[in-house]
Order: structure tokens, then C-alpha cells, then sequence
């Protein structure tokens, strides 16, 4: 009988490991378990891949994401058996939802072990169901030639669909025996192993993937309904932020159509530093919302780059609209919500944009229209600015601080629910040049502070994130992942006791849902953050006005590491401050018409 190859498992390990590097992974998220051992080993010694511990997986992968989010490179992860594997599943929906690359490997136990009580195992098999863009069943390590081939080119097919044809997660679930720490070669067999392995990685396999240029025949379409039209809308929603290099071209695009742009603020066009602001209307969410304002100014023509925008008004004008040509411009995804679009362009929306552009003669803007979207957006500029005068801390006011307190090139992490919404609405554009980090596939608060770690990480740049206190405590074992980050970084939680976003729904006003009830949406509680900086050793600071809160920003962004800012709002200051707002505008707008 054949004595086994008892090193198969460390070589099989390196092997895969490094076959997934050679196909373009740089970053791997380690979670400590046991039967993961081989993969970590093999993770932890290549020279090129860097590795970062994040305790718990859900963080973990959340972490990783980030990463992918500002690279555009798939992020590894790997945990040992069990439930662990399980805690991965938010992350990995967040990544299908918003075409972020991410490659997840799973530990696994022999077959023999599966369905039998025993410890620390489940079926892993497809665990992730449909959210994944491709599953592969390792199996255990095989000495063969062709095995150690097919084990390379699996490695190199996972990363390739990770990117290409629709950016996601993909599933590796590879297989290990005790004993699973490594030892070296003593047989004639084991020798040759190594040195097969070793031919192998002396012939990389790397991965390209393609970009996705825009059918002519439908630019010119669209060029064409770009002449035609004189009352478009240009509108983005959010966006990686590789997004950012199309800003030039979309800004070009408004000028020689006449068309306003309607950048969400995460988009990646909004924070582009100095720019023409006829063009841009950052209030469009507040001017959508009125209704007399949205019915009077309906488009011929809507231009949408990407996911269909944040603010609840897009959703009310869309539905709306009485035979506007409505245009989807991008590579992955059908953003339609409404069901209102009429062409579907696929491709890369900076080449769609680029060659659009010069299918379009300079043409004088429509006035009227033109006009009457710089004129409402400077009114409701004005407006948001004297909303938020003064030395009190609102919702509003701690997002533009946050933002205005950020160098430029700097990176802007935006919680969901309140925050983005809050961002969305207060702070305007223009100012210094700003990468902007959402959560907007599945728009969980899951994962919000663990994925802006890793995307500070990954952009190595002064970073802030703006993040509700639910969010915060939802994902408190995301700050062990602080101590990977090294340039400065202010954490700013809103503390407005709890769940607020919910004041500012229908339950808020429905019978049934009075006095204790609400509760139930709202988790109000007492926690002092404070004790949550300590248990991580992190400098903490609690702002209760606005220049508090610059002062805290100033220290948090002056020194390397994560800063814990807690700003201390009214509870329910958020809905009130927004219908104070929509109601001055409305009244404003109404003087203008007059």
C-alpha cells in the first residue's frame, strides 16, 4: 500500500494561496479557528499578500469588503469550520448587492465527519445559496499532477468571477485532516511534491478582465435624445469610488446638454473640489420633495449613471413621470426600481460618457430651464445654511462638520439610514476633493464601522465616518479592526438614543404603533460610548455643540489611529429639523414662482 504524502496538505495550502495572489489578491482578512490553520499558514508566509487579524468573521468580512470597495481588487477571507463560516453571510450579500469583489475561503472537515455529530461541523456545501457569483467544492489536497493544475486554475476561475462578468463574492470550500500544522519533506515522495508545486508557481496564472465600451449605435440613439430634449436631468446615485474619474466627463456632459446633475452624495461626483456649480444641484432631494417644484419641473430626458439615488423624492418623481425617456447607463445591474426606464446602456459609464460627449456640439443651455435649477438650488442652499447657524449640534450640522473638517483627498465613510440621508441633504459640495465609502448594495447598518476600517486601510489616507448609534452598537466588535488602521481616522457616532430614522416613517403616526410600541423601532437606550473606546484602548471625545465637534475633528485628524467622537444631538431632532427645512423651502419656492 502507498504510504500518503503527509505534507499534501501544507503544499495544497501554498499552493492555493498563492495561485490566488498570482490572479491578483493582495489583501487577506484572517479570522483564528483551528482546521483553517493550513490556509492561514500559507496566507500569513507569502511575501505578497497582506494580512490582517479581525476576530470576529462577520467584521471580518465586512473589513474585507471595504478594502475591495476603494481597490477594486477581491479581498480574501478566511475562517475555520462551523458557524463561523455562517457569520460571513451579510458581508457576502453586501458584496453581491453592490458588485463589490471578495473572495471568501471556508475551512471545511472531511466528508467522513459530515452528518455525524461531529464537533464543530456543518454542511458548507453552496452555504451562501444564490448571493455568490461561484461556488468551488475543494475537496481535500491530491498529489497528482493534474490535480495541483486544476487546483491552480480554480484559484485563478475564482478570482475571475469575483471580477468579471458581474464583481461579487465567490465561495471556495476547501477540506483538511488533523494533523494540520505543516512539517517538512523527509520522503522521496514528498520532495517531489514540493518540487511540483514549485514548477507550478514558477509559471503564474494571472487574470484580465475586460472593460465594457458602449454600443455605437445606442450613444448615438442617445446623443440624438440628448439633442432633442431640452428639459434632462443628469442624475448618479451611489458609486465605488473609481466612480470619481468619470466626474470631468459627466460635468461635461451637463454643460453641453444644459441638463442639471444630480449627484447623490455618494456618488463620487459631488466632492470633486472646485467646480462649475450651475451644473451640479446637491439639494435635489429637498427640491424633489416639494411637490409643487417637482410637477413644474419635469424632464423630457433622465441620463441615470448607475444605482437610481438615496433621497425618498427620486422614488416620488419617478413615479411621476409622464413619458420621460429614461436612460440606464452602467456595467452591472439593472437599477430600476420603478420600472420607469425605457434603454438600457451597458457599459463603463466614464467611456459611455467620454464618447457621448463628442457625439454633442456645445449648444447654448436651455435659460428657463437651466436657470430655474440654479435658482432653487442656491435658495435652498441658502436655506440649509441658515438651518444650520449657530453653535447647536443637529443630525445636519454634524454632517457638514464632518465633512468640511475633511483634507482634501481624504475619505468619507457614510453609515446608512440617518447618516447618508443626513450627508445627502446638509452638506454641500464643492469644497475640498472627497472619496466617499457607502454600504448602499443591501444598505444594512451591519458591518458600518468594520467596513470603513478597511477602506481607510485600503486608501491609506485621513478618513472620518459618519455612523448612527444603532449601527455603532450593532457592530462594536468591529473596533478591534482600529488597530490596523494608522492614518487618522475620527469615528463620529450620532447619538440621538437610538433608531431615529423610524420618527420619520408612516408607523411614526400610525395609532397602533403610540407610547411604548414605538419603542420597538426606536431601541432607545443610555450607553456611554466612552466605555467602548476603553475596552479597545481607543482616545475618545464627546461633543455636544458644533464647535466642540470641530475641535474633536481637528485633534482626531491631527494624529495617526481611530478617534471615537460621540455628538450628542436632540433625540428626535433629526425629524424636526427636516420638516422645519422642507417647510421654509416650500414657502420660498412659492415666493420665487410668484
Amino acid at each position: 500500500m502507498r504510504i500518503p504524502v503527509r505534507n499534501l496538505q501544507d503544499e495544497w495550502a501554498q499552493l492555493l494561496i498563492s495561485s490566488l495572489v498570482d490572479a491578483g489578491v493582495r489583501d487577506a482578512v484572517l479570522s483564528p479557528g483551528s482546521r483553517s490553520t493550513p490556509f492561514i499558514l500559507a496566507a500569513a508566509r507569502h511575501p505578497g499578500l497582506r494580512c490582517h487579524d479581525v476576530v470576529d468573521e462577520r467584521s471580518a468580512a465586512y473589513f474585507a469588503l471595504g478594502q475591495a470597495r476603494v481597490t477594486g481588487r477581491p479581498s480574501l477571507v478566511i475562517c475555520t469550520s462551523g458557524t463561523a463560516a455562517a457569520n460571513y453571510l451579510p458581508a457576502v450579500i453586501e458584496a453581491a448587492a453592490s458588485f463589490t469583489p471578495l473572495v471568501v475561503l471556508t475551512a471545511d472537515r472531511p466528508v467522513d465527519l459530515v452528518g455525524c455529530g461531529a464537533n464543530q461541523t456543518i454542511d458548507q456545501l453552496k452555504l451562501y445559496g444564490g448571493h455568490v457569483r461561484r461556488f468551488f467544492d475543494l475537496g481535500q489536497g491530491d498529489a497528482s499532477p493534474r490535480a495541483l493544475r486544476a487546483l491552480r486554475r480554480a484559484a485563478a476561475q475564482a478570482v475571475a468571477a469575483a471580477l468579471h462578468p458581474e464583481p461579487g463574492p465567490v465561495h471556495l470550500n476547501a477540506r483538511a485532516r488533523k494533523p494540520l500544522e505543516p512539517r517538512e519533506p523527509a520522503t522521496d515522495d514528498e520532495r517531489r511534491l514540493h518540487d511540483d508545486v514549485g514548477a507550478l508557481l514558477g509559471h503564474p496564472l494571472a487574470v484580465a478582465v475586460p472593460r465594457l465600451f458602449p454600443d455605437p449605435g445606442a450613444l448615438g440613439d442617445l446623443a440624438a435624445a440628448c439633442r432633442a430634449a431640452e428639459r434632462g436631468w443628469i442624475v448618479a446615485g451611489p458609486a465605488p469610488p473609481a466612480q470619481a474619474a468619470d466626474a470631468p466627463a459627466v460635468a461635461e456632459l451637463a454643460r453641453r446638454t444644459g441638463f442639471p446633475v444630480l449627484a447623490d452624495a455618494a456618488s463620487q461626483l459631488r466632492y470633486r473640489g472646485a467646480r462649475d456649480d450651475d451644473v451640479f444641484v446637491d439639494a435635489f432631494g429637498l427640491l424633489l420633495g416639494d411637490e409643487t417644484f417637482r410637477r413644474a419641473h419635469r424632464p423630457e430626458l433622465i441620463v441615470q449613471i448607475g444605482r437610481a439615488p438615496t433621497a425618498a423624492s427620486w422614488d416620488k418623481a419617478l413615479a411621476e413621470l409622464d413619458g420621460a425617456e429614461h436612460w440606464l447607463i452602467g456595467p452591472h445591474g439593472w437599477n430600476d426600481p420603478q420600472s420607469t426606464a425605457t434603454r438600457r446602456l451597458i457599459a463603463e459609464a466614464g467611456p459611455a460618457m467620454s464618447r457621448l460627449i463628442e457625439l454633442l456640439e456645445a449648444r447654448p443651455a436651455p435659460a428657463a430651464w437651466s436657470r430655474a435649477f440654479r435658482d432653487a438650488e442656491q435658495q435652498a442652499q441658502q436655506l440649509i445654511d441658515e438651518e444650520l447657524a449657530g453653535d447647536e449640534l443637529s443630525e445636519g450640522a454634524v454632517a457638514r462638520q464632518v465633512v468640511d473638517s475633511l483634507p482634501a483627498g481624504g475619505l468619507l465613510a457614510v453609515g446608512n439610514s440617518l447618516p447618508i440621508r443626513a450627508v445627502d441633504v446638509y452638506a454641500r459640495g464643492g469644497a475640498a476633493e472627497l472619496a466617499v465609502a457607502s454600504q448602499r448594495g443591501a444598505s444594512g447598518i451591519d458591518g458600518v464601522t468594520s467596513g470603513a476600517f478597511g477602506a481607510a486601510v485600503a486608501a491609506g489616507r485621513p478618513a472620518a465616518l459618519l455612523t448612527g448609534d444603532v449601527a455603532f452598537l450593532h457592530d462594536l466588535s468591529g473596533l478591534w479592526a482600529a488597530r490596523h488602521v494608522a492614518s487618522p481616522f475620527a469615528l463620529v457616532v450620532v447619538q440621538n438614543r437610538g433608531g431615529r430614522i423610524f420618527e420619520m416613517l408612516p408607523v411614526a403616526d400610525h395609532p397602533a404603533a403610540e407610547g411604548e410600541v414605538f419603542d420597538h423601532w426606536l431601541t432607545t437606550h443610555d450607553h456611554d460610548f466612552a466605555h467602548a473606546a476603553a475596552l479597545f484602548g481607543l482616545p475618545f471625545a464627546r461633543a455636544a455643540t458644533r464647535s466642540a465637534l470641530a475641535d474633536g475633528l481637528w485633534e482626531a485628524l491631527a494624529r495617526p489611529g481611530v478617534t471615537v467622537i460621540e455628538a450628542v444631538v436632540p433625540p428626535s431632532g433629526a425629524a424636526a429639523q427636516n420638516r422645519r427645512l422642507a417647510k421654509r423651502l416650500r414657502e420660498s419656492l412659492a415666493g420665487m414662482d410668484g
